[in-house]
């Protein structure tokens, strides 16, 4: 068997490509666009850095859509490795402590009668769902490859 059949079943058809490239070229601009617009002022400037943000994100999406389908094989056991567990295990185990730190903080905040902002309260609480799922996910991993 050549190369070329060894791989030409993973290439995407050229008109993928050119939907890929056109999708990420119109989403760039229509970003850069709407900064510019937003920023009246300084459209040119603002259209620029809102292109320069855009065009990545915007492209990977295109290639994403419609070349990805083409050249990427699919694991059909790909939701039941080992990291996906861990990962499955330390949410639920996040969620859980989340849920435990918001009640126990309405409870204290309820009874000491205080006025807070909402937005730190919150921060606070994605931060340490991020924090806890991280770490939670760190001990399963070392507990695991032990």
């Amino acid at each position: 068997m050549s190369k070329a059949t060894l791989t030409s079943g993973r290439r995407a058809p050229v008109a993928h490509y050119v939907l890929a490239a056109a999708f990420g070229a119109v989403a760039t601009i229509a970003v850069a666009l709407l900064v510019g617009v937003t920023n009246a002022g300084n459209f040119w400037p603002a259209a620029g850095v809102g292109a320069m943000c855009a065009a990545y994100p915007a492209f990977s999406l295109g290639g994403k859509i419609f070349v990805t389908n083409h050249t990427v094989a699919r694991d059909s056991h790909g939701e039941e490795s080992v990291e996906s567990l861990w990962m499955k295990q330390a949410g639920a185990g996040a969620f859980l402590d989340v849920l435990v730190a918001t009640l126990v903080v309405a409870i204290v905040l309820m009874l000491r009668g205080d006025d807070v902002d909402a937005l730190p309260v919150l921060l606070g609480l994605i931060g340490l769902s991020v924090v806890d799922a991280g770490l939670r996910y760190a001990v399963i991993r070392h507990r695991s490859l032990r």
